[in-house]
């Protein structure tokens, strides 16, 4: 009887402790230490700016193809916060839902369900970047260390049975490589060149793409500025403030000459970083003056094409000349998955091509941002359809492009719009939807034709 009112006592004991726990979670207390990126105040969790910095860029690194292997490699290098990183710490970090702002309850106990409280802290992550990483993870399970390059590694979808089609590879008399992917289940195999063969028009673009809007925009358009750099100071000041507090001690022999060194040299690397973000950031301002010109090069290069005129990136056969490493890099950067199909003589045609979702996010960001415009397709013609635009933005626009094209001009009210017939007998280049003055004016449009 003792022995079972024994364990009456401890199951009653664990019951309230359960129920405790969960009750202070639902009003927004965390139980436990605070996890790295928050610090613990009143009970709750507040973002740590310079550890949440960390965070974010762990989950960059990762969604760009970094395994968890090799990011700990480099913060342990760059001995990132001044701690010992494992690969077992950053993989929990990344499975994390404390960073999107969830807590998740008895999440590792067999045979019970876990609970979820939603909102539980500030989150860190954007929902749609983190959930990018949990997919990640279920694709690296599936993939390992390879002495091959493929080029569209976890892409491709058998056309029997869509399983993601794994790389093999195998040499000829010549000793040529030849590369391909083959299904585990159905056994399908087909040649990496014959794929690239029929891609190649997308995966120019996709470069073109890559080279206009990655390497000179791209980083400063998805960043609020002024709440950034306030960041960034604050974080600079937190420095300052720290560096004072280490030499101080240091002084009183609180601490000893080798932690002093590791700390001034974490706080030197870190003022490093930031003091760089704070410069890139001040570049936006300029950056945002030339949209328009960055849409008007995008345009050009979108009148090429109309004009049978090859893009830079054909003209001069960039795709072919890249290292099969930045040709895996950057697809694994625009696409999820490739649906191909075979037919009996083993010809190899492109089915759907999925794109990255948080690339299609960003796209959309910048044609609302009016960044570029987009190209769509009408009885087999390409049309620049533009966002909205102010009378004088497009005076500027239109006076810039005829300085290289014979341009027609019309004005034509929204629901008068027919594009198939429109486009049948005139050669219409652009659509551009005109800024109301007030909620009382119609919908016009903007009609530009090109003389070829």
């Amino acid at each position: 009887m003792l022995t079972i009112l024994a364990q009456l006592e401890i199951e009653r004991t664990s019951e309230r402790t359960k129920f405790g726990m969960i009750g202070a979670v639902k009003k927004g207390h965390f139980v436990g230490r605070a996890p790295i990126g928050y610090d613990k105040v009143d009970k709750k969790l507040v973002i740590n700016d310079i550890e949440s910095e960390v965070i974010r860029r762990i989950f960059d690194l990762y969604i760009k193809g970094m395994a968890a292997n090799a990011i700990t490699k480099l913060l342990n290098e760059e001995k990132v916060l001044n701690r010992k990183w494992i690969p077992t710490l950053v993989d929990r970090i990344l499975s994390n839902e404390i960073y999107i702002g969830n807590y998740v309850h008895r999440k590792t106990i067999k045979g019970e369900e876990p609970q979820k409280f939603i909102g539980v802290a500030p989150a860190i992550i954007e929902e749609g970047i983190f959930n990018i990483a949990q997919i990640q993870k279920q694709k690296n399970l599936k993939n390992y260390k390879r002495k091959q390059t493929y080029i569209f590694m976890q892409c491709i979808k058998c056309p029997k049975c869509e399983t993601i089609m794994g790389g093999c590879s195998s040499k000829s008399h010549t000793g040529e490589k030849h590369c391909y992917y083959q299904c585990a289940n159905c056994k399908t195999r087909v040649s990496e060149k014959k794929i690239e063969k029929q891609m190649i028009n997308f995966l120019d673009d996709m470069l073109d793409f890559f080279l206009l809007v990655d390497n000179t925009y791209k980083p400063y358009l998805y960043q609020e500025t002024e709440s950034e750099l306030k960041k960034c100071n604050k974080i600079i000041n937190e420095l300052n403030q720290k560096e004072k507090r280490i030499k101080k001690a240091f002084v009183d022999g609180i601490v000893e000459e080798i932690e002093l060194k590791d700390e001034l040299d974490f706080i030197k690397n870190q003022r490093k970083k930031t003091e760089e973000k704070i410069k890139d950031l001040t570049i936006k301002e300029t950056n945002e003056d030339h949209k328009s010109d960055m849409r008007f090069i995008y345009n050009l290069r979108q009148l090429e094409q109309i004009k049978k005129k090859s893009y830079y990136v054909r003209k001069n056969g960039l795709w072919d000349i890249l290292p099969k490493e930045q040709k895996q890099e950057i697809v694994f950067k625009y696409i999820d998955y490739v649906n191909i199909e075979i037919d009996k003589k083993k010809n190899v045609s492109i089915k759907k091509i999925n794109i990255n979702k948080k690339e299609i996010e960003n796209i959309g960001y910048m044609f609302r941002e009016n960044c570029f415009d987009i190209l769509i397709n009408s009885n087999d013609k390409n049309i620049i359809l533009s966002n909205y635009q102010s009378n004088e933005d497009m005076e500027k626009y239109i006076k810039s492009l005829s300085e290289f094209y014979k341009i027609n001009q019309t004005n034509l009210n929204i629901k008068s719009l027919n594009l198939e017939e429109l486009n049948k007998d005139n050669n219409l280049l652009q659509i551009i939807p005109n800024k109301k003055d007030n909620r009382f004016d119609k919908e016009t449009l903007t009609l530009l034709t090109i003389n070829t």
